[in-house]
This record gives C-alpha cells, sequence and structure tokens, in this order.
C-alpha cells in the first residue's frame, strides 16, 4: 500500500521550529499547517484504505492484511503513539496553554488515524464499549467504523483550529 506523499506529511511532525519574533502569530501559522496536514492525512488514508477493501475483496484476507501491516510498520517510524511528546510542532504549540487543547487533538488524530493494525485485529468501536472485528462485520465495514473515527477526530482538530484562530495577544 503505498501512500503518495508520506514523507512530506510526516515533515511537519518532525520539523525543528526557529523561534520568531512573534510567538502568538508563529503558533497560529503552525496552527494552521498542522490542521491542514491533519486534513491531508485523512483525505489520503481514507482513499488509500477504500481501496484496500476492494484489493482484499479480490486478492483476499492475507494479501490485505499483510499489505495493512506493512503500512503499519512505516507509521511506526513516525512513533505516532508518542507524538504528543516528542512531536517539535506539538510540544511548542503545548507551551501556550491557549494551544494545548489544539495540540492533544492533533496527536489525538494522528494515533488514532495512523494505528491502521486496527483494521485487521478488530480494534474499532462500532458503538460505545463494543469492538468489532473484521470477522465480525466484514472489511468494508471495519474501515467504515475507522473512516467514521477518523472523521470524527478530525472534526475535534477542526474545532479547536477554530478556536487559536480568535486567540488574541495577552
Amino acid at each position: 500500500m503505498d501512500i503518495p506523499g508520506l514523507p512530506t506529511l510526516y515533515a511537519i511532525l518532525k520539523r525543528h521550529i526557529d523561534r520568531g519574533n512573534d510567538i502568538l502569530a508563529q503558533r497560529k501559522a503552525l496552527a494552521d499547517e498542522l490542521m491542514e496536514n491533519c486534513r491531508s492525512w485523512s483525505r489520503i488514508l481514507i482513499d488509500t484504505f477504500e481501496e484496500a477493501v476492494t484489493r482484499w475483496r479480490n486478492e483476499g484476507r492475507h494479501a490485505a492484511e499483510k499489505e495493512i501491516m506493512e503500512q503499519e510498520m512505516d507509521f511506526m517510524k513516525l512513533n505516532y503513539e508518542s507524538l504528543k511528546d516528542t512531536s517539535p510542532i506539538l510540544l511548542f504549540l503545548k507551551e501556550d496553554s491557549r494551544f494545548e487543547a489544539f495540540a492533544l487533538s492533533c496527536a489525538n488524530f494522528y494515533k488514532s488515524a495512523l494505528n491502521v493494525k486496527r483494521l485487521v485485529h478488530g480494534q474499532i468501536e462500532s458503538h460505545s464499549g463494543h469492538f468489532v472485528t473484521e470477522r465480525d462485520v466484514g472489511i468494508a465495514k471495519m474501515v467504515e467504523l475507522w473512516r467514521h473515527e477518523v472523521e470524527t477526530m478530525l472534526h475535534e482538530v477542526l474545532v479547536e483550529h477554530m478556536r487559536v484562530k480568535v486567540i488574541v495577544p495577552k
């Protein structure tokens, strides 16, 4: 499963932050970049995994499962599990408590969206507290549930982004 532009999407999360003169403006600009990055990840991942459903149906579970797990290994290089504590951009945003909720929503988005092995191992909620597996509901339903989760997390990023857009200097 080849995701186009993957290094570019990773880059923002690993980039060193040089502090400018107007830190608030810099944080807002970085928040804009991060929000767009979340949108890009969302679109690309959803398209990619919808294509995987077709492959699953045509080539079987094993072929698609192997591909999903290989993609998961690529995502692990990003270390999405600890982004909130290691990403320079998220750490820079969190230094100002007014950006903390936005940074956390982004970290949660990446953690949820990039943990794709859940599609194979059945760690996706169909409703509150009820987890399903591919064998229970089929791969198409698993991807649909995962897509809903990604869209919900993206919505949280967008809501928090709107809040940081209206922050004024102290």
